[in-house]
C-alpha cells in the first residue's frame, strides 16, 4: 500500500477517534440541559397509527394509558377492521376504562404513505390543540407528556421531538438492530444537536401544535413522502417555527426476526437519510472508525504505531458505545452485548455502501421507488 494511502488511513482513524471523543462531550451536554421553568399542561391528543400486532403492542399502548397527565385522549387508527391491532386496542380499552382511548377504522387511502393516510383520517376526531404522534412500538414512562408538552407551549416553538433507544434483547437480529440504534444512530443525533439547529423530527415522538399542522397543509401534505417524520419537521421549520430535540428517551422494540429483514429495514432508513440529507449522510463515512481499524489491522499488522492507533480507536469506540447505551440512554440490554458493536459497525458500513446505489425500499409487504424530492411511488 502506498504512503499516500497510509496517511489517508491514519487521517480516517484520527477523525474517528476525535468523533468518538466529541460524542461523549456532546452526550453529556445534551442530557444535562439547563432547567426549564414550570409551564402549563394543556390538553393533548395522542395519535397512534397502527398496522399489525407485534408481541409488545399491548404493553406499548398500555404505557400511554398510565400517563400522569391532567387531560389527554388517545386515537388509534387502522385501515383494515380485521387488523389484529384492532383487537389489541379493544383489550386495552377494556383494561383501562378510565382512559379516553378510541379506535378509528379508515379503509380509504390518500397517497402512498399509508401511515400518514391513517393520521389524516384521525384528524376529525382530534379534540385538542396539542398533538403527539408516536410509532406503534414506542413505550413511555408516566411523566412522558409532562416532559414534552411544556417546551411546546413556548410561542416560538412549533414542534418538539426526542431521541429513542432500542429495547429488544432477542432474537439476535432484533438485538443487533437495538444496538445499532443505541450506539450509532442516537450518537449521530446527539452530535448533530450540538452543531446545528434541528429541522427534522423522529417518528418515535413528534409533538406539535394544531396551528402548525394547519400551516403546512395538514397530514395530506405528507401523504406521498417516505420520510414523513423528517419532512414534518422540515416543513414546520420552513414555516418559521422553532424545533427542539429534547433530552427525553423513549423506547422502541425492533421486531427484526431475521438478518434479511434487519438488512432491508436498515437499508430503508439509510436510503431515506441519503435522500433527505445527502451531504450529511455521505460525510458519515468518516465515523466508521471500527471499519478503518479493521483495514489497518489487515494491511499494517506489522506496524507497532498503526497497531497502537488502531487499538485506541477500537477501545474508544467500545467505551463510547457503552457510555451511550448504558449511562446516557439507560438501556436494559445485556451489558456484554456492547461487544457486538464491533459487528454492528461492520453491518452499518455494508448498509451504508448498499444505500449509495438504488432508489427502491421495502416497507412491510410493499416495495416503493423513492424519488429525488422525497416522494415515493409504489412498485407493482
Amino acid at each position: 500500500m502506498s504512503l499516500l494511502a497510509l496517511w489517508f488511513l491514519v487521517g480516517l482513524l484520527c477523525i474517528a477517534l476525535v468523533y468518538y471523543l466529541f460524542s461523549v462531550y456532546a452526550a453529556w451536554r445534551f442530557f444535562h440541559p439547563s432547567p426549564t421553568p414550570h409551564m402549563a399542561l394543556p390538553p393533548v391528543t395522542i395519535l397512534k397509527p397502527l398496522k399489525g400486532a407485534p408481541p409488545d403492542l399491548y404493553d406499548s399502548l398500555a404505557s400511554f394509558c398510565r400517563l400522569d397527565y391532567p387531560t389527554f385522549q388517545i386515537l388509534c387508527g387502522v385501515r383494515d377492521p380485521n387488523d389484529p391491532a384492532a383487537a389489541v386496542v379493544t383489550k386495552v380499552q377494556h383494561d383501562f376504562p378510565q382512559c379516553d382511548i378510541s379506535l378509528v377504522v379508515a379503509p380509504s387511502v390518500i397517497g402512498t404513505n399509508y401511515k400518514v393516510s391513517t393520521l389524516h383520517h384521525l384528524t376529525p376526531q382530534m379534540r385538542y390543540d396539542y398533538l403527539v404522534i408516536t410509532d406503534s412500538d414506542v413505550c413511555v414512562e408516566p411523566d412522558y407528556l409532562q416532559m414534552i408538552i411544556p417546551p411546546l407551549t413556548q410561542t416560538e416553538t412549533g414542534l418538539v421531538t426526542c431521541v429513542y433507544r432500542g429495547g429488544s434483547g432477542q432474537p439476535l437480529p432484533a438485538l443487533l438492530e437495538s444496538l445499532m440504534i443505541n450506539t450509532t444512530f442516537t450518537t449521530q443525533v446527539v452530535v448533530a444537536s450540538q452543531v446545528e439547529q434541528p429541522s427534522y423530527a423522529f417518528g418515535a415522538t413528534m409533538a406539535l401544535k394544531r396551528a402548525c399542522l394547519d400551516a403546512i397543509g395538514g397530514f395530506a401534505r405528507l401523504s406521498d413522502y417516505l420520510a414523513d417524520d423528517y419532512y414534518l419537521g422540515y416543513l414546520v421549520a420552513q414555516a418559521g417555527y422553532r424545533l427542539q430535540v429534547l433530552p427525553l428517551v423513549v423506547e422502541t422494540r425492533p421486531d427484526a426476526g431475521s438478518l434479511r429483514s434487519l438488512f432491508y429495514h436498515q437499508l430503508r432508513w439509510a436510503r431515506t437519510q441519503r435522500n433527505c440529507r445527502p451531504g450529511g449522510y455521505i460525510s458519515t463515512v468518516v465515523t466508521f472508525g471500527t471499519v478503518w481499524a479493521y483495514v489497518s489491522l489487515l494491511c499494517f499488522w506489522s506496524s507497532v504505531e498503526m497497531t497502537v492507533l488502531t487499538l485506541s480507536v477500537i477501545g474508544m469506540r467500545l467505551l463510547t458505545a457503552a457510555l451511550m447505551n448504558t449511562i446516557f440512554l439507560r438501556s436494559t440490554l445485556p451489558r456484554p452485548a456492547i461487544l457486538l458493536t464491533l459487528i454492528t459497525d461492520l453491518l452499518s458500513f455494508v448498509v451504508w455502501c448498499a444505500s449509495l446505489q438504488g432508489n427502491t425500499v421495502r416497507w412491510r409487504e410493499y416495495t416503493f421507488r423513492l424519488q429525488k424530492d422525497g416522494r415515493m411511488v409504489r412498485v407493482g
